[in-house]
């Protein structure tokens, strides 16, 4: 029966955190300059620009890599639901990215200037990934309600959902704005983009369903994490759980009460610069929120295999909610800033749509292959029932072991997603049955 050692678990999930943390570093970095950029007087050198640029370009291109080797499904030959393939595909989609990437750095270099549509493309093709793999979660969500009518299942089923049309509002929104421009970008002051009645109308559309997905998405982790409210208490776990959701929801309060507007007035400059610096991180913290209600169920689950596929889910609600900030690129900035941050959206979103969909495939095939193990030892125990009870123990785990690593291999084969029944589980379950057995 194949498994992977506690040890090298640890240490793959260790490099993973360490590679996330770099990248949530760098994309936070990359979207704080391209926010404030046009806020700053006298602005940055282009040298000193193009060199960020270059180093979080650099951070994209190795981190991505290190991060889809290590949290990679298994299925190596998985045929249901086209895990192979979607997994081919978001290789080659990366590289394409990474090739972007480079190509504007090249332009910048070579003849001091970039194209827009390049830029619109990365976001494009990025936010196109995003989209498919959020669809095709909410569609897994939906099959999976209609089987058990679980509400935690609906609540992730409407935000996935919801996430899938915010991403398809911004994709429109900014390769709109990016294409509506003359194509060569040069250093410049101010932007270039130039607000129209449809561009207005889409920024609505965007801002709305930022707002709604991003509650849809706390709503979904609230119902998750509500058996928690007892350990931490029903006042501290409902402090602790709201405080993202009025941290994100408190940056668009100027648009109903404008609070802090005779200070806005009087320092228009340095409260731009420390209003979106402030606000900058309502994103990542909500999606530290978000995946941390995977990583508490990933921590319960006995079974490191739906351990994993879990953890991998929390990466990737927060890679997405941290990423997920493509707006940043419609004044054109130069460098273009915020172009490597919205290429971990497909990425992000694949994470989040391979973890959840293999755990529920392991925690399936699990089921079956303790069905089978069942069948196995009451046969095994039938045919040795005439030798000594302890031998006769040995003997039926012996047979059970062989014959189930036979048929984990050919679920593995069908599923693309390996068991996390471990080969002691099995021995502790073959007991179990015997033990039953014994009785009756």
């Amino acid at each position: 029966m194949t498994f992977v050692p506690h040890d090298t678990i640890t240490r793959g999930g260790k490099f993973v955190f360490i590679v996330l943390s770099v990248i949530i570093i760098a994309v936070i970095v990359d979207t704080s300059i391209v926010k404030v950029y046009f806020l700053i007087t006298p602005p940055l050198s282009v040298e000193r620009d193009i060199i960020a640029f270059t180093v979080i370009t650099i951070v994209y291109v190795v981190a991505e890599y290190f991060l889809l080797r290590q949290v990679k499904t298994r299925a190596k030959n998985g045929r249901l639901f086209a895990l192979n393939l979607i997994h081919k595909i978001i290789h080659l989609v990366q590289i394409a990215l990474a090739g972007l990437l480079i190509a504007v750095l090249i332009q910048m270099v070579t003849v001091s200037t970039y194209n827009s549509v390049v830029v619109a493309a990365a976001v494009i093709i990025s936010y196109s990934l995003a989209i498919t793999m959020l669809g095709l979660l909410a569609s897994r969500f939906y099959s999976w309600f209609k089987s058990n009518e679980n509400i935690v299942v609906l609540a992730y089923c409407i935000a996935a959902a919801l996430l899938s049309i915010n991403a398809g509002f911004t994709l429109v929104y900014v390769s709109n704005a990016l294409l509506s421009v003359a194509p060569n970008v040069m250093p410049h002051i101010g932007s270039m983009f130039v607000f129209s009645t449809y561009s207005a109308a889409l920024n609505s559309g965007y801002v709305l369903t930022s707002i709604i997905s991003f509650m849809a998405m706390w709503i979904a982790t609230v119902f998750l994490l509500r058996h928690h409210s007892r350990k931490l208490g029903r006042v501290k776990y409902w402090i602790l759980i709201s405080v993202p959701l009025v941290y994100f929801l408190s940056q668009f309060q100027p648009l109903f009460l404008d609070l802090l507007s005779d200070y806005r007035l009087s320092n228009p400059i340095v409260f731009n610069v420390l209003y979106t610096l402030f606000f900058s991180l309502s994103k990542p913290v909500g999606g530290i929120l978000f995946g941390i209600a995977f990583w508490f169920i990933a921590r319960s689950v006995r079974y490191s295999g739906v351990s994993n596929y879990l953890m991998i889910a929390g990466y990737g609600v927060l890679l997405f909610f941290t990423s997920n900030q493509a707006t940043v690129l419609i004044n054109l900035p130069y460098p273009p800033f915020g172009m490597a941050t919205i290429s971990f959206v497909g990425l992000s979103c694949y994470l989040l749509f391979v973890g959840i969909y293999s755990s529920a495939v392991s925690v399936a095939q699990d089921y079956n292959l303790r069905q089978s193990i069942r069948k196995l030892a009451v046969r095994e125990s039938k045919l040795l029932g005439s030798i000594g009870e302890a031998q006769m123990e040995q003997e039926i785990q012996n047979r059970v072991i062989a014959l189930s690593k036979v048929t984990e291999r050919i679920m593995t084969e069908q599923t693309g997603v390996e068991s996390s029944l471990s080969e002691e589980d099995a021995k502790e379950y073959i007991r179990e049955v015997l033990t039953e057995l014994k009785r009756h």
